[in-house]
């Protein structure tokens, strides 16, 4: 067994965990050992830990201490760079034949146009062995002489033990206390970015009483206590996680994410929900939207034309069902962890020939 470490900066997210342990079980059998090491958790997880793991300050000595006595075989970093230890810690590796691998976006997609932000990815990129991202479409940003060291493992979520199940939507509303008939979902952290204001104006032209609008996510900036009062409509779950959010899903009819588009679109288009949104700057998991094909797009900050596609699609029964096939299609092919592991996989394989 090759010893393969995973330093995840940060808190380790609920859904990561999942991912993880399929992770582990997968390079594990092609003889790769993989051991996350990390700053702590983040709360509310449904996942049980079953990949090895070693909890640890992440400061550059605490690093190395971690290194030496245990000489694992490569090092797969998901850290900001910004962090102040990150260029020392690579360096660290680098000189000590320690296999650096940065699983990264390859640039700050927020800010594309930021020059000293795209030179320090690149010397990132310069001083690791290998690259993993997040999308094919990223090689773009990174330098040619980078791209042929680079390899793509789709970012996904691990939804293999969880079977959509539309026999229990009268249940799942009824738990809630959701009466419309039919509902549009959004799923995620609610902030500007993701552009949820425009849904918010889209559903007030909604006026088909039938017609529901269920958000999910942690509302840290209190957006809709300001902006959905009084709309008898607009049902408000607050944070779900794991199974729980999963089951509400199944029992929506439509997803809409207006702005930056992230892993919600595995969760919602794995329980067969089709996509709409808006032409913005979105992250790497857009690779899984076609338009027309799993959802709609509209030009960015056209409510009328969001609420013209949400309203099609709650009210054509044939459409959205065709719409809702192509996209959990699109999961279970494109989106399935095994093609994420894959990636990860081929990373490590091309290492070990270079031996």
């Amino acid at each position: 067994m090759k010893t393969v470490f995973l330093f995840h900066g940060g808190k380790v997210q609920h859904y990561r965990i999942g991912l993880y342990n399929y992770l582990y079980d997968y390079l594990k059998k092609f003889g790769y050992y993989l051991t996350v090491i990390y700053q702590d958790y983040e709360p509310g997880c449904a996942h049980s830990i079953d990949f090895p793991s070693i909890k640890s300050l992440f400061s550059l000595s605490s690093l190395i201490k971690l290194i030496k006595p245990n000489r694992p075989w490569a090092n797969i970093l998901f850290i900001n760079h910004r962090e102040r230890y990150f260029f020392p810690f690579l360096l660290y590796l680098r000189a000590t034949g320690n296999k650096p691998i940065t699983w990264t976006h390859g640039i700050n997609l927020q800010h594309k146009e930021d020059l000293i932000s795209r030179i320090a990815h690149h010397i990132e990129h310069a001083l690791c062995d290998r690259i993993i991202l997040y999308s094919e479409d990223l090689k773009k940003y990174l330098l040619k002489n980078h791209r042929s060291k680079s390899f793509v493992a789709n970012n996904t979520l691990n939804l293999t033990g969880y079977s959509p199940m539309s026999g229990i939507r009268k249940e799942v509303l009824l738990r809630y206390n959701i009466h419309t008939k039919r509902n549009i979902v959004y799923s995620g952290k609610i902030d500007l970015r993701k552009r949820i204001v425009d849904l918010l104006e889209a559903f007030e032209l909604i006026t088909n009483k039938d017609f529901g609008l269920i958000i999910i996510g942690p509302d840290v900036d209190g957006i809709l206590e300001k902006k959905s009062k009084g709309n008898s409509r607009i049902f408000y779950l607050g944070p779900l996680y794991g199974k729980e959010v999963l089951e509400v899903l199944s029992a929506c009819d439509v997803c809409c994410i207006p702005g930056a588009v992230g892993l919600g679109i595995v969760d919602s288009m794995y329980c067969g929900l089709p996509l709409v949104t808006e032409d913005v700057d979105h992250g790497p998991e857009i690779m899984y939207f076609k338009d027309g094909v799993n959802g709609f797009m509209v030009p960015k900050g056209d409510i009328v034309a969001l609420a013209e596609k949400l309203s099609l699609l709650l009210a054509d029964d044939d459409l959205r069902e065709k719409l809702s096939h192509n996209a959990r299609k699109e999961i279970l092919t494109r989106g399935h962890i095994d093609n994420l592991c894959a990636g990860f996989l081929a990373c490590l394989k091309s290492l070990e020939n270079e031996t």
